[in-house]
Parts: C-alpha cells; structure tokens; sequence
C-alpha cells in the first residue's frame, strides 16, 4: 500500500498505525507514536462515554453495561489483547441500605442519661456487615486517639488493649508530631493513615463492634454536610470475605456532640486531641456504652472493569506489568434531581480520564519497538461506590499480583488548555514521580505534588488500591498555572459541575491540554518500561514494607 506524501503528518502517523506503511516525518519512533495522543481523539472517546444512551453509567446498571461494551471495542480497534481469553472481569458487589424504620442507636453516659444527639445532623450511623440485622448491647466506647499503628515511625496507639467487641472513637487524620525537628507521617501531607477508611479497617481488623469517627473540618478537610447524609444512602462493598471494612456499626460524630462526649470525661476535644499525639497515648475508656439495632436491605450485583493488555518486547521484563488505570462509572441517573435532565453524564468525571488511557493505548500499540515491559489498561468499575473496580482487581488479579510493578491512575484529566505545569500526587513518593519530573523538564513544564496535601487526595481514586498493596503508583493531575487566560475561574466551575448533571463537554472546555500532558505521561512510562529497575517506593515510605513483601525483598 503506497502512502501519499500530501497528507498532515498526524493522518501520516495514524496511517502507520492503522496500516504499517512506513512514513519519513523526520520524527523518532516515539515521537510519532505520541502524535497519536490528541485532543480530538480524546473528546470523541469522551463524547460517546458521557453521552445520554449510556444513562450515567451508574455501578450494575445497563448504562454501564453500555459503556463498557463501548470500551471493549475500542481496545479491541485499538489492537490490545484480552486478559485470559476476556476484555472483561467480573466485579461482585454487595449494597447495603440502613432501614431507618427498624433502626435505633442510643449512646449512654455513666448515670445512664443518654446522649442527645439529632440523627443526621450531628450524628450519623449505618452498618458495612452484610448482615440483615445487627444487633449491639451496651458495648463500651473506647477512645483510641488517631488508631495508628505504623511500625516505621515506631508508632501504636494500642499498646496491645484488647478492643474487641468494643465501639472504637477515632480522631481524624495523622498525629501532628515533630521529633527532634522532623515530622513524623508526611508532616502537612496526610498519610493512609489518617483517612477515616483505614480507621474502619482498623476496626475490622481488631474485631470491634464498631467504630465512631469524630469529625471536625479541620482534620476532614471539609465539612460535615459531606458526611451526614451516610447513614441513610446506599453503600456498596465487594462481595468478597474480609475485604474493606465489615463492621456491625460505624458512623461520624460532629464537634459539638464529641466535644459533650469530651466534657463527660472531665476534658476536651482540644484535650483529646493533645492527648493522641503522645507516643505514650493508650486507649481510654469514655464512660460511655453504646445500643443498636440496625436492620439493612442487602442487594448483590455485579459489574465489570474492562482491560486490555499490550505485551511487552524484553523475553524477560515482559513479565512485569505497568497499569493505566481510569474509572468509567459515574452516577447514574437521578429521578430526584430537579429540573428535566435527570441524567450524571460525567464528561469530566471520569469519561475524560478514560478518553485519555484509550489515547495512550493507541499510542503504545503503534510504537515499534514496543516497551520492554508490558502495559495494562484497565477501565475501572464501581470507582464511584469506594473504588471498588480497581480494589477488585488488586485482590484478584488475572495474574499474580507480584507481576504488577507500578500504576499511573488518571481521574479528571486537563481540559481548560495547556499549563505551564502539571501536577502528579504521590510525587516524592516512588521512582515513577523521578521519571515524570526528569520528562517533563526536558519539555519545559514544572512538575507538582499535591496543591492540597491534607485532602489526602492520593488516597481518594483507584490509585490507592495497587498502593496498599506495595504496588508504587501516581495520580496525574491538571497543572494550575494556564498559559492563556481563561476567562472564568476552574475552581467555581468545579464546584459547578462535579457531581452535577451539568457535567458535559461545553465550549469552556480545550483539550489540548490533556493532549499535552498524556504525551508527558506516554514518555515517562516508556522510560519506566525501558528501564532496567522497576519502580519502587522510597526508603521510608508508608507503602514499601508491602513493596518489599510483594517482591521477596524483606
């Protein structure tokens, strides 16, 4: 097949892709392949995912069915190969709704004066048991300060107290400790443990009856109208034996109740927070005894992640896995919502960070030669629900888990134009943090961490997951600082459409920013893939004793 030489060097590259031909653009191999990665393929692949048809693709429905049989398709054009004879895993999920009808709590004081509390705007409390009904009689409320035991700070906040069957009271966040100038647990910067989900695993993990967190905006970084409203929705959890945290009871107290929780044992909020960040902290019995009856409609479904995989060219490192990994579900559809568009298209969130791992699969799949190492790309599942897609790979991964050696997640990708930056969380952490910052320097773009490190942002999407389990990983942001003026503020229309039905492609939106970025990310994972080491955590890291276990090394 002859090639014409007329035509745009972007139709030439795709033409090589498409049909082999070789073409002179005076390009590297690797160039050419990036040119691949562009903003109109990405809004077309953005576009069919956030359509209506595909009703929101909320975890189980058949709008998600929808989109991941789109996805299927596009790996399979695209020339990534199924995973075990499938483009699909199957991902079982349990959801679990308190019946307020048939639940009670009642949480009493040493004179047996129960505590007064308006359920939802002070206090909120569901069960993650997969139980019907939960039954809890007068368990002791045991305050257990931050709940950390972190054994490379030296750090237990249980000193080996028995807890079981106990109601556990938690603090939010690290323990805001310095030690002879350093701080410990990241400083600013929150660690997994001082995300409220690692409490809860705690609890399971320690056999509790429950486990209360106590809230303040501060040590939540948001408010808590965030939290209220749990009790009374749906949550989902992976229909799988010991996974995430199956508790009895768990819930959130607001600053005020816990400050009267405080006061009862002749102290403080203030105080209790003092308190927890001593090393010499134990648990404390609060006087309190804790009630319940929580009935729950239990539901299981199932969904699907969707991965394809390019095998790698080295004989040996082909065997070591690199994930892309994006979340394709959004909301839904809501019959509640005002207005007549009931529909959670979620262009931005997270159709764009899906359009962007389709773009750097085609990428990849033209490059010749391909990476020595091997490239997955998985379309997560259920990341809406508690990123229960990619932690049901993780779990059970088509391969043995050893054989996956680093994760670049992508959620909400670039789409108001170029920055002078772009922003990776978990940069500083691992090895794939060097080579984002050693690529994007020789293109002139700042590389950035976290713009907000006590959100806990790294612990947030479907990069957790591989890092919990020693896998490194990093989440690719948008840069802040725009070459051009944008005419609008990116923050006020963030808080406009995230979650909103008005989350679809507009004329604020301009892709080549995405495109600039996924080239940065297309050759930073090659340099990884090509390398002779694979990545891994830096020494001291909250992650790499699980690194070291992972691979042997301990």
């Amino acid at each position: 097949m002859h090639c014409l030489a007329t035509r745009s060097i972007l139709l030439l590259a795709a033409m090589v892709a498409l049909s082999g031909c070789a073409v002179d653009t005076g390009d590297s191999p690797t160039e050419e392949a990036a040119r691949l990665i562009t903003s109109a393929s990405i809004l077309s692949d953005v576009k069919a995912l956030s359509a209506d048809e595909m009703e929101g693709r909320g975890a189980g429905t058949p709008g998600e069915e929808k989109a991941a049989a789109y996805l299927r398709e596009r790996f399979l054009e695209i020339g990534l190969s199924p995973v075990n004879g499938s483009y699909f895993q199957t991902v079982r999920l349990v959801g679990q709704k308190k019946v307020a009808g048939g639940s009670s709590l009642s949480i009493t004081g040493k004179n047996r004066k129960k505590l007064d509390f308006a359920s939802d705007e002070t206090l909120t409390y569901w069960s993650t048991a997969q139980k019907e009904r939960v039954q809890i009689s007068d368990a002791p409320l045991l305050f257990v300060g931050y709940g950390v035991e972190a054994p490379e700070e030296n750090w237990d906040d249980f000193k080996g107290v028995e807890v079981d069957g106990k109601v556990l009271l938690f603090l939010n966040n690290d323990p805001p400790v310095t030690e002879a100038g350093r701080e410990l647990f990241g400083g600013e910067a929150r660690t997994y443990y001082g995300r409220w989900t690692y409490k809860f695993e705690q609890a399971m993990r320690k056999g509790a009856a429950g486990a209360f967190m106590i809230h303040t905006t501060p040590s939540a970084s948001y408010g808590f109208n965030v939290v209220q409203h749990n009790g009374s929705e749906e949550h989902f959890a992976l229909d799988l034996p010991g996974s995430g945290y199956q508790v009895d009871l768990l819930g959130w107290i607001d600053e005020a109740t816990s400050n009267r929780i405080a006061q009862a044992m002749g102290s403080s909020l203030e105080d209790l927070f003092d308190m927890a960040r001593s090393r010499e902290f134990k648990p404390v019995d609060t006087g309190f005894r804790v009630s319940a009856t929580i009935q729950n409609e239990i539901r299981r479904l199932e969904t699907r992640n969707v991965l394809g995989m390019l095998e790698g060219s080295d004989p040996e490192l082909k065997n070591q896995v690199i994930v892309f990994s994006a979340h394709y579900d959004h909301l839904g559809t809501n019959p509640q919502v005002e207005g007549e568009d009931k529909i959670f298209n979620g262009a931005w969130d997270n159709a764009s960070g899906t359009a962007s791992i389709l773009s750097l699969a085609r990428a990849f799949s033209a490059l010749q030669p391909r990476p020595k190492r091997s490239l997955l790309f998985l379309a997560c599942a259920a990341e809406e629900s508690g990123s229960l897609g990619s932690r049901w790979f993780v779990a059970q991964p088509p391969f043995d888990r050893s054989r996956l050696v680093g994760n670049v997640n992508i959620d909400m990708a670039q789409i108001f134009g170029v920055t002078s930056d772009i922003s990776a969380i978990g940069l500083g952490t691992n090895s794939l943090g060097e080579a984002l910052q050693s690529v994007a320097s020789r293109q002139g773009v700042a590389v950035v961490g976290d713009t907000d490190p006590n959100a806990g942002s790294f612990y947030r999407s479907d990069q957790v997951n591989f890092a919990k389990a020693g896998i490194p990983a990093l989440f690719i942001n948008p840069g802040e600082d725009y070459r051009e003026p944008l005419g609008f503020d990116p923050e006020v229309y963030h808080d406009q459409h995230y979650h909103r039905v008005q989350d679809q492609v507009n004329d604020k939106w301009d892709l080549s920013g995405a495109e600039r970025d996924m080239r940065i990310v297309f050759e930073m994972v090659l340099q990884v893939a090509n390398a002779e080491p694979m990545p891994r955590w830096n020494e001291g890291n909250e992650f790499e004793e699980e690194w070291k276990e992972l691979h042997g090394k301990k």
